[in-house]
């Protein structure tokens, strides 16, 4: 006697993604995602003091960057496949470790790392965490550019987020990798760090101050998609 069955559209729907190939599996929820690299990766912070500029420099930023699938970042095209509402869906996240930055004052830099290390609370807060939530693209865009962004995310220092934007560019590199660009102006009072006023050994006090810039270059390589 041969079973009927009650409803036959779940098996139909099933049939017909298989015969459609593993791809269609996972299409409605497929994205591009690509991780952070050690190499060619730079951040820098930069600021001033009563006696000079200063900077802090390190190759460290860790993280990734997910972005729609079939985003392909060709600058030789106009558009930009995978943008909605002029906005790229992107989500992600950067995090650079305190302890990578290092000071690039030629007195004394090893104890101007201890004086950052301690005014960003770095035995509490190790890390500074950005998370993107929004890439706005800035239009139009021409042909053999990289593409300029307005990001929008959550920043996180010493243990303080606040919302900030600043611009971005992307830029396709060789082997799967893209390169992105920023420069983030920032107070470092916004995050209840108080600019450092170190006493300097023959120098004096060195008070520094307020504003600070956050500049990075962020190489990351495309992760191949997991096979079924």
């Amino acid at each position: 006697m041969r079973k009927t069955i009650d409803n036959p559209i779940p098996l139909l729907l099933m049939a017909s993604l298989i015969l459609a190939g593993p791809g269609a599996l996972q299409a409605a929820d497929a994205t591009l995602e690509y991780r952070g690299q050690s190499s060619n990766t730079t951040v820098e912070i930069q600021g001033t003091s009563t006696f000079h500029d200063w900077e802090m420099k390190g190759t460290s930023i860790g993280g990734i960057l997910d972005f729609p699938a079939g985003t392909v970042f060709d600058l030789s095209q106009a558009a930009l496949p995978g943008l909605k509402d002029g906005s790229l869906p992107a989500s992600g996240t950067a995090i650079i470790p305190v302890r990578a930055m290092h000071s690039q004052v030629a007195v004394m830099p090893g104890v101007m790392d201890g004086v950052m290390q301690d005014a960003m609370k770095e035995t509490n807060f190790p890390r500074i965490v950005y998370h993107v939530t929004e890439l706005k693209l800035k239009t139009p865009h021409a042909a053999g550019q990289p593409f300029a962004f307005d990001a929008t995310g959550d920043l996180a220092i010493a243990g303080i987020t606040n919302k900030v934007a600043f611009p971005v560019t992307i830029e396709p590199m060789d082997k799967g990798k893209i390169v992105v660009r920023g420069t983030a102006s920032l107070k470092m009072t916004e995050y209840k760090v108080p600019p450092p006023a170190p006493n300097i050994a023959g120098l004096g006090i060195m008070k520094c101050g307020d504003d600070i810039k956050v500049l990075f270059n962020w190489t990351l390589m495309q992760v191949p998609p997991k096979q079924p």
